[in-house]
């Protein structure tokens, strides 16, 4: 049973063995743990860090300290910085210090500084904690933070995924030891302790949102409304959050019926399985395929909407992008999710007479060797390479993509049809075609690579001299590519 809010300052004393009590009852840490504690400077953190330093003997955890300079402030900043690292001297803990352009990423994806400081700060911890071998995160989210995100989604129109509020713990590692904890105790402990910490006046400016809740609107409430709005409303979170453990546990089967990983960075929902289900489920699978494919990233319910039409349309169409680093498309009876792919060839990369080897800047390399054919020729069966008819290939060939109106003579096939109805057929989605390496001789496709060889340059009893072509992916777009187009055919 989740213990009420420490909500009165009078109780500060009482605070360690409160947050004691805390991590052991929701499992946060176990015995050996690093954890790296992220601390701002503000009292929040400050007490977080203070308060698992004294509490180390009792959880057996190795503490480590990370902050995160936003240059935001200038001088201020720098300040900040030098706190938290004298801090982390002083409590005898490792330090690292992170720095990033908050200001370059809030104008190139148009989110707010707040969002993009958040964003560089969180990025900037977990890869601490994956490249310093931390096992767990800590923050210092409180049960007052609680309160502000619920009117905060609520007043942009959450769900019951939004308004429960943050967990605890998470699956990777981010725990929040103070969520029950109100900030008015916090403030307590720390004058009772005589502990510093830094002030970030940007708290006070009623031009962000989080703020006008915090300063205006809670106070508002709490005075005309319910004295006790902030234990009501962490009441009403609890009991949210339960129900959302029990929709979570519905959703994960669902999951498994629905969704499949068939390449890095690819996820597909079946269609058909996924209006099957209960609607209530149906935007909890929009949003795990989209977190898997970008983790910071949370849809909106009109995001939510898009993509619902998306999946009822009749056809398969184009890319629709939701954020930096998610693309999705309905390709025929499944709805992809993937990471962005870069932007298909441009020019042709020739492949003279002579050529023995050409590598073109998407990052594709290949191979020409020319011999006499052997007796009892045989195709090769592997999908980065084939056997050509030398004398019947008119070079220079072009190593190249797709273009519209091509036409091509797949080996076994009766005759000519264009390369998009082979592409369909070969269950190639429309979104990865434009990026698929062709090899094309005065216009005639000779080779769809990965995937089959032209007809007319096919080895024959009557071949005298081989061609053969081989493709390697050299650059990591390239790569991915190549790993997608093989699992494209392990469809077909």
């Amino acid at each position: 049973m989740i213990p009420p809010i420490l909500a009165d300052p009078a109780a500060a004393a009482d605070l360690p063995r409160w947050v004691l009590t805390y991590a052991r009852e929701k499992s946060l840490f176990a015995r050996g743990d690093r954890v790296l504690v992220a601390v701002s400077g503000g009292p929040d953190s400050v007490a977080l860090l203070q308060l698992l330093a004294r509490l180390t003997p009792e959880l057996g955890l190795s503490l480590a300290v990370g902050h995160f300079d936003h240059g935001l402030r200038g001088r201020a900043s720098r300040e900040d910085a030098a706190f938290v690292a004298d801090l982390a001297q002083k409590l005898s803990l490792p330090f690292h210090l992170g720095r990033g352009e908050v200001r370059e990423l809030a104008r190139r994806e148009r989110i707010s500084l707040q969002m993009a400081g958040r964003r560089l700060r969180l990025d900037f911890l977990r890869e601490t904690c994956r490249t310093q071998g931390y096992h767990k995160l800590a923050l210092g989210h409180t049960a007052d933070d609680q309160v502000e995100l619920f009117w905060l989604r609520l007043l942009r129109g959450a769900a019951l995924t939004g308004l429960k509020g943050m967990w605890p713990a998470t699956p990777d590692g981010l725990v929040r030891p103070l969520l029950s904890v109100g900030k008015d105790v916090l403030l307590a402990w720390l004058a009772q302790e005589a502990l510093p910490y830094r002030t970030d006046a940007s708290n006070l400016s009623r031009a962000y949102l989080r703020n006008r809740v915090r300063l205006d609107l809670l106070p508002e409430l709490t005075r005309r409304y319910n004295p006790r709005l902030k234990q009501a409303i962490w009441r009403t979170q609890a009991l949210l959050q339960e129900e959302e453990r029990f929709l979570s546990q519905e959703a994960d089967r669902a999951w498994a019926v629905t969704a499949r990983e068939w390449a890095e960075g690819v996820i597909a929902l079946n269609l058909s399985r996924f209006w099957a289900l209960e609607p209530a489920l149906q935007p909890r699978l929009l949003r795990a395929a989209a977190g898997k494919i970008a983790a910071d990233l949370t849809l909106t319910a009109p995001q939510v909407a898009s993509l619902l039409d998306l999946a009822r349309g009749a056809r398969s169409g184009g890319l629709l992008a939701l954020g930096q680093d998610l693309r999705v498309a309905r390709a025929g009876s499944e709805l992809h999710f993937l990471r962005p792919l870069p932007d298909p060839p441009g020019a042709a990369t020739l492949l003279p007479a002579d050529a023995e080897q050409a590598d073109s800047p998407e990052g594709w390399r290949w191979r020409l060797t020319r011999r006499p054919a052997g007796p009892a020729e045989k195709p090769r069966p592997a999908p980065h390479a084939v056997l050509m008819d030398l004398e019947r290939v008119a070079f220079p060939l072009e190593a190249r993509s797709f273009q519209k109106g091509d036409r091509f003579w797949p080996q076994g096939a009766p005759g000519v049809k264009k390369l998009q109805d082979f592409l369909v057929d070969s269950k190639i989605p429309r979104w990865l075609r434009p990026h698929l390496p062709l090899v094309a001789s005065r216009d005639q496709i000779l080779w769809v690579a990965g995937l089959r060889l032209a007809e007319p340059v096919k080895i024959t009893p009557e071949t005298k001299s081989v061609l053969e072509m081989q493709i390697a992916p050299l650059s990591p777009a390239a790569r991915r590519i190549w790993e997608i187009l093989l699992a494209c055919r392990g469809t077909m």
